[in-house]
């Protein structure tokens, strides 16, 4: 570990929850500058960036090097940027955390890719579940075969057998995202992993729910699974593409009338 680097350590919420990453910056001297709660039993009651010693920063966990997102400047830049905000007050654990305060030191944005695996794994599962109910009312006419699978299946077996299907294979992506971004690997490799998961949870967990109705059952519950799979992965890339070019156009709006002034 050297000056400028970003460092990682991980941490459980409230000393027994979840394990989640706590980020810093390596300041060179045996000290980090990271950003922090007062006090972590009131996440919500502000914080702020601090100098502590490797030893308080890891908290007795192994201390590892962070190379993702790639640093945008040079080591020395990084840590300049950290020790200008020491002291700096504002702490949020949704839009302001250690992960933000760190990725922002090495590259200038702001992002914390602990929170977007949340909020983007919240979304698609919302997706899901409303493939699944939509499923219930989409008419036989409809030409898509995966569609007329969905309704036919559901029709049999029902809302509250698929529901929890789509809750485990969401969760396990979720996990396995999670994971795989605690390793160090890059967001396209998380995604790819969490989404692999996912689908296999789904297609397994959509058969076994379908098997009560028999062999055929099965087959067409893993159908659907991969089915229920696909449409929520579409409809968050949608929701995603839309966004971006929502914020796109506020972004141009701004820029013109800023010329205009």
């Amino acid at each position: 570990m050297a000056r400028g680097d970003r460092l990682a350590a991980d941490r459980r919420l409230a000393g027994y929850g979840p394990t989640y990453v706590h980020y810093g910056i390596d300041l060179g001297d045996g000290t980090v500058a990271h950003a922090g709660p007062h006090r972590f039993e009131r996440l919500w009651a502000g914080g702020a960036v601090v100098r502590t010693s490797l030893e308080e920063f890891a908290k007795g966990e192994s201390v590892r090097v962070v190379q993702q997102p790639p640093a945008a400047f040079p080591a020395e830049e990084v840590a300049r940027r950290a020790e200008e905000h020491i002291g700096r007050d504002g702490y949020s654990p949704v839009t302001d955390n250690c992960e933000h305060f760190t990725t922002w030191c090495a590259t200038g944005v702001c992002h914390s890719r602990q929170i977007d695996i949340i909020a983007a794994r919240v979304g698609r599962m919302a997706g899901r579940a409303s493939a699944v109910i939509s499923s219930q009312t989409v008419k036989r006419g409809v030409r898509h075969v995966s569609v007329r699978t969905a309704v036919g299946t559901t029709a049999r077996i029902g809302l509250k057998a698929f529901m929890p299907a789509v809750l485990v294979a969401e969760g396990v992506a979720m996990a396995v995202e999670w994971k795989a971004h605690r390793a160090g690997h890059n967001e396209e490799a998380c995604k790819r992993a969490g989404d692999a998961a996912g689908l296999a949870t789904s297609t397994c967990t959509f058969a076994a729910a379908g098997a009560i109705t028999g062999p055929v059952g099965a087959v067409v519950g893993a159908v659907t699974g991969a089915a229920v799979w696909a449409g929520g992965s579409l409809a968050s890339k949608t929701a995603a593409w839309a966004g971006g070019r929502m914020v796109s156009g506020v972004s141009s709006l701004a820029v013109r009338r800023r010329g205009n002034a």
